[in-house]
């Protein structure tokens, strides 16, 4: 098994993880959102492009409902997020860094 397939797989279950523990059905359908967006490409190198983008809605829309008071998460549930924020920055992101810097490398 690969790298990007083993940390495909620890996103997962931190999704499932999250998942299970809420009680709320809105962030219940956030994390749901995630877990599908990350999961719908057949292709590996597809989901593994998605997880950035996918844990960062996860967490903006997880914030807003906190922000409503309609959701709050126990510490065990902000572990979880914690969790899923280091290892999609560290593992999702490496390639990416230097993507962001392309315009001004061109524009010189």
């Amino acid at each position: 098994m690969s790298n990007k397939e083993i940390s495909i797989l620890h996103v997962n279950e931190l999704l499932t993880k999250l998942y299970d523990s809420l009680d709320n059905d809105t962030a219940k359908k956030a994390t749901q959102k995630a877990y599908n967006k990350i999961n719908r490409p057949t292709k590996l190198s597809a989901k593994f492009k998605e997880v950035p983008e996918a844990i960062e809605n996860l967490k903006s829309g997880l914030s807003r409902l906190s922000l409503a008071k309609q959701n709050r998460l126990t510490k065990e549930q902000e572990e979880i997020i914690y969790e899923l924020t280091k290892l999609s920055r560290r593992s999702f992101q490496k390639g990416f860094e230097g993507l962001l810097f392309a315009g001004v490398w061109s524009a010189q």
